[in-house]
C-alpha cells in the first residue's frame, strides 16, 4: 500500500558545539592592607645540600624524526540499486519492498527472521516461550499472555532511550480506529500492559490463542516509532515520521533527494559494538535495469535489487558480481480477479459479470500454460505453485496440481453459458449468470510496473491463452504506488477498479496465518484499506477454520491448514501460478549479504563488511 503524496527530503544538520576548558581556580579576596611579615624558613624549608654525583651523565643522543601517525582509515561506502524511491519507511502502508528495505537501515523491531525462518531477537532481550515462562497459556479459559523484555541500551538519534512507551505508542497508532491500520495480530490482542521500562505483557482476548506472537512486533514490516518525535494526531498513515525517520538502528537518513539517492550514514550509538562495520549506504534511485547491470559489472555499485532472471543469469558468469538466491521460497506469482464489478467493492449487490463465477475462475487456470512462463519467460528459476500451502511445514496437503488443459476450459464456459456465437473468437453471454444477454466476454488484465521484462512477457502470453478459449482482455500496466494505494488516495485495488491484476507475494517466516490466509482470505479483509482481499471473496466457514488454526498445537494446525487448502482450492478466490526466487546480485567485495524470504536483503546489513 503506497502513499501518493510529495516526498520530504530530510536534511541531517549536525551543530557543533564549541567548549572551552578552564582551570579551577579559588575565588578572588581583597587584597592585604599591610604586608606580610617576613617569616625564618624552617630547617623542612631549607633546599638540600649539593650532592657530587655518582655517575657520569648519559651520552648525548642525536634526536630522531617523529614517526608519522598511520592514515586515517579509508570511509567505506557502498551502493545499493532499486528501480524507484520507497514511498517511505512504513512497511505496514506499503508494499513495494523498497520500503521494507531502507526501513531495516534505521528502525529496529523486536524480533527477526533468519533465511531459514529462525525467530531471533533484536531489540528484545529473548524470545518468549511456554518453556521459559514468558508465555502463560490457560488451557480452561483459552488465554494467552505473552511477555516481553526489551534491551535498555538502546538510544534515538537524538538520545533518548528506547523504552516500553514507544512500543506501545506505536501500537496504539496501528490500532487507532480512524488512522490506523489492519497489523498482525491486531484482531486478537486485547491490550498491552507496561510493566516497568523495559518490561509489558501483551493480554491476548480470552478465547483467543496467537501462535505467530514471536513476529507480532517485528519482522519485515513492524518497525517501532518514537513516542516523542512522531505526531500522533497526524496518525499512523501519513504522519511525517514515516518519510523522516529518527533512527535507532545501524544507519542514519541524512540525504533523501527523490527520483535520484538516499544517503545513510552509520549510526555511532549503535546498541551493537563495533557494528555497523560499512560507514555509508548509498540507494540510488536507477529505472533502469540494464543500466543497473552496466554499474554493477563495472564496479560502480554493489547491490541490483531483485535483478530480471536474464541479468542474474549473466551475473553467475561474472567476475564482480555474486548471483545469490535465498535457502527457501517465498514469492507466488498470482491473479487477483475482482468478484465484484469493475469500480466496486460488492460483489453481492453487485457481481462481476463472468470473475464473479467459481467455473469461470476454473476455466482461465486451466488455460494457462505455466510450464511455459516458467521454463521459457523465467528461464528455469522457479516451480508451479497452485496452493498456499507449499512452503514447510504446512506443505503436507494432497492438492492435486490442476491440468493445462484449454479443451476442458472451453467446456466450462461453455457450460456456464458463455459462448461465441458471432465467431469473432470473443464470447458473449448467452444464458450466463451475472451479465446481460450479449454482453462479450472481455476484460482489463494489469500488472505492476516495477517488476520488469519477466512479468510483461509472462503477461502477454496469459493473454494470448486466454483469447485461445474465448475470453479478451486489454493490457496494462500500473505503478505499484497506484496499484496499492490507501483506498482515500485512490488506490486501483482498495478501490475495486480492476477485473484481473496480476502480482507476487507470500508470507514472511513460518506462519501462514496473519501474513497471508487472514490478509487475503478472511472476510474482514475484504474492507478497504484492512487487508488485501481486495476480490471482495467471503467464505464463512473458511473464516471458522481460520480462527481454529490460531493454536499452539502445531499438528492440529497442519489439519487445519489442510482444511483450508480445500476450500481455496475449490473456490479459487486467486489463482496461483508460479513461484520465483528472492534473488539479488551483490557485489564480491560484500560480504555477509544473505537473501532472505522473510525480511530484505538488508536484515542483517550491519553484519555486512567490505573487502577491497
Amino acid at each position: 500500500m503506497i502513499k501518493n503524496r510529495n516526498y520530504w527530503l530530510l536534511i541531517a544538520v549536525l551543530t557543533i558545539a564549541a567548549f572551552t576548558l578552564f582551570a579551577c581556580a579559588p575565588a578572588a579576596t581583597e587584597a592585604p592592607t599591610e604586608a606580610p611579615p617576613e617569616v625564618a624558613p624552617t630547617e623542612a624549608e631549607a633546599p638540600p645540600p649539593e650532592v657530587e654525583p655518582t655517575a657520569p651523565p648519559p651520552p648525548e643522543v642525536e634526536p630522531t624524526e617523529p614517526e608519522e601517525a598511520p592514515p586515517p582509515a579509508e570511509e567505506t561506502t557502498i551502493v545499493i540499486t532499486i528501480p524507484q524511491d520507497p514511498a517511505g519507511f512504513n512497511g505496514l502502508i506499503t508494499d513495494t519492498g523498497y520500503e521494507q528495505l531502507v526501513g531495516e537501515l534505521v528502525m529496529l523491531g523486536l524480533t527477526e527472521a533468519d533465511p531459514m525462518g529462525n525467530i531471533f531477537p533484536e531489540l528484545a532481550v529473548d524470545i518468549p516461550t511456554l518453556e521459559n515462562g514468558g508465555v502463560e497459556f490457560d488451557e480452561d479459559t483459552w488465554t494467552m499472555d505473552v511477555t516481553w523484555q526489551i534491551r535498555d541500551d538502546v538510544f534515538w538519534a537524538d538520545g533518548e532511550q528506547v523504552t516500553v512507551d514507544d512500543i506501545i505508542f506505536t501500537w496504539d497508532a496501528i490500532t487507532d480506529e480512524e488512522t490506523g491500520i489492519w497489523a498482525d495480530g491486531v484482531d486478537y490482542t486485547e491490550s498491552l500492559e507496561k510493566v516497568d521500562d523495559f518490561t509489558f505483557i501483551v493480554h491476548f482476548y480470552e478465547g483467543s490463542v496467537y501462535p505467530n506472537y514471536r513476529l507480532q512486533f517485528g519482522g519485515e514490516n513492524f518497525f517501532i516509532y518514537p513516542e516523542h518525535y512522531c505526531d500522533p494526531e497526524q496518525g499512523f498513515l501519513t504522519w511525517d515520521c514515516n518519510m523522516e525517520p529518527l533512527s535507532n538502528g545501524p544507519y542514519i537518513l541524512t540525504e533523501w533527494e527523490t527520483n535520484d539517492h538516499m544517503t545513510f550514514e552509520k549510526n555511532p550509538n549503535y546498541f551493537e559494538a563495533g557494528k555497523p562495520s560499512i560507514d555509508k549506504v548509498i540507494v540510488q534511485i536507477v529505472p533502469e535495469h540494464s543500466v543497473r547491470k552496466s554499474l554493477m559489472l563495472e564496479g560502480d555499485a554493489d547491490v541490483h535489487y531483485w535483478p530480471p532472471d536474464a541479468i542474474f543469469e549473466e551475473y553467475k558468469a561474472s567476475d564482480n558480481v555474486n548471483a545469490l538466491t535465498a535457502p527457501t521460497e517465498r514469492w507466488v506469482m498470482r491473479l487477483f480477479p475482482n468478484l465484484a464489478a469493475y469500480g466496486s467493492i460488492d460483489p453481492v449487490a453487485d457481481p462481476h459479470p463472468f470473475l464473479s463465477e467459481v467455473e469461470v475462475r476454473r476455466a482461465i487456470r486451466m488455460a494457462i500454460d505455466v510450464d511455459t512462463i516458467v521454463n521459457d519467460i523465467h528461464l528455469g528459476h522457479g516451480r508451479p505453485v497452485w496452493t498456499e500451502m507449499f512452503r514447510p511445514p504446512y506443505d503436507v496437503c494432497d492438492i492435486p496440481r490442476p491440468a493445462y488443459d484449454p479443451e476442458a476450459a472451453k467446456a466450462l464456459l461453455d457450460d456456464a453459458g458463455w459462448t461465441d456465437t458471432d465467431g469473432d473468437g470473443i464470447r458473449e453471454c448467452r444464458g450466463c449468470a451475472h451479465a446481460a444477454e450479449g454482453d462479450v466476454m472481455t476484460m482489463e488484465f494489469s500488472i505492476y510496473a516495477e517488476y520488469g521484462e519477466e512479468l510483461e512477457l509472462a503477461q502477454q502470453y496469459i493473454a494470448e491463452n486466454l483469447k485461445a478459449i474465448g475470453i479478451g482482455t486489454s493490457l496494462s500496466m500500473v505503478e505499484g504506488t497506484v496499484l496499492w494505494a490507501p483506498y482515500e488516495e485512490g488506490g486501483t485495488e482498495q478501490n475495486g477498479n480492476f477485473d484481473l491484476n496480476m502480482w507476487d507475494d507470500g508470507y514472511p517466516g513460518t506462519d501462514p496465518t496473519d501474513n497471508d490466509l487472514y490478509y487475503y482470505y478472511q472476510t474482514a479483509s475484504a474492507e478497504p484499506d484492512y487487508g488485501w482481499n481486495v476480490g471482495r471473496w467471503s467464505n464463512e466457514e473458511f473464516d471458522t477454520l481460520l480462527d481454529e488454526a490460531y493454536t499452539l498445537d502445531e499438528d492440529y494446525r497442519k489439519e487445519v491448514f489442510c482444511e483450508l487448502a480445500n476450500i481455496l482450492e475449490a473456490e479459487l478466490p486467486q489463482i496461483l501460478l508460479y513461484s520465483t526466487m528472492e534473488a539479488h546480485g551483490v557485489s564480491k567485495r560484500i560480504q555477509g549479504a544473505e537473501p532472505n524470504v522473510n525480511d530484505p536483503l538488508t536484515w542483517n546489513i550491519a553484519d555486512w563488511t567490505v573487502t577491497d
